[in-house]
């Protein structure tokens, strides 16, 4: 398996909602640790990060995961080669995760009974943990984005898309005025707007690539995961397959990720 440098820039992470860790760096830096070599992992490896993430397998359980397959391949004395792959990682990863999910079998009651009630300080916090500053240069950031695209799709005729970016636009609009009035800033409620407009788009994308594109990409990520398919979890695969999707449809049209994890 050869080195890959990915082509696009990572997702930024100058602010996560409280709660959450910067999961995709954390796991990008452990897997490099373990490996002992820079590499930068490949849009295929994120794809699967974010399967990882989108799946609620906890920060801490990927990265046992990751670090039980290195001990594994360090046992084994294969120095004459390297890992260049998370992929690598994924088998070790799930078996890691239902391990936690076994052990957490029972605790569920006492983790409701325990749980802080809903005007909570933790709540709060988590309400107006957020920047007013950094949110609102997230928007305008966006939107700059939202345009640059909203002129690519007009170049290339794509009137549909470009509909959905003018919409998108507007909501986004609406949203930045919303928050300069508002006296607190309510994370999820934002979080769920930034996703009402994300799917909006990635509907509008889809159409305007074509089933027939769509088809190649998506035969493009099954190529890569060949040799892994049989060691993944079928939702994990066709999860990932997906994401590697998502992620080829926004570089080709210009789409930036809108969604408080990647400010």
């Amino acid at each position: 398996m050869r080195d890959v440098e990915a082509s696009e820039a990572h997702p930024k992470h100058s602010f996560e909602p409280q709660g959450y860790f910067n999961y995709f760096t954390e796991v990008e830096e452990e897997f490099v640790r373990r490996r002992g070599k820079p590499l930068l992992i490949s849009p295929m490896d994120w794809a699967l990060v974010e399967t990882w993430k989108n799946a609620g397998i906890p920060l801490q359980i990927v990265l046992r995961g990751i670090n039980e397959a290195f001990d594994s391949y360090d046992a084994k004395g294969r120095h004459f080669r390297k890992v260049n792959s998370l992929l690598y990682c994924q088998q070790s990863v799930e078996a890691a995760f239902a391990e936690y999910k076994l052990s957490q079998v029972g605790s569920e009651q006492t983790s409701t009974e325990t749980a802080a009630p809903s005007g909570s300080k933790a709540k709060r916090k988590a309400d107006t943990g957020i920047p007013r500053d950094v949110l609102l240069d997230f928007i305008t950031r966006s939107d700059d984005d939202l345009r640059s695209a909203l002129t690519r799709a007009n170049e290339l005729g794509k009137s549909n898309l470009g509909e959905a970016l003018e919409r998108a636009r507007k909501r986004l609009a609406q949203i930045k005025a919303s928050i300069e009035q508002s006296a607190k800033i309510n994370s999820q409620a934002i979080e769920r707007d930034f996703d009402s407009i994300d799917r909006l788009l990635i509907e509008a994308a889809r159409e305007a690539i074509g089933e027939s594109e769509l088809e190649s990409i998506s035969k493009d990520a099954q190529s890569q995961l060949r040799s892994f398919r049989n060691k993944m979890d079928k939702d994990i695969y066709a999860q990932t397959v997906e994401n590697f999707v998502l992620r080829r449809l926004r570089e080709v049209n210009l789409i930036p990720r809108l969604s408080l994890f990647y400010m």
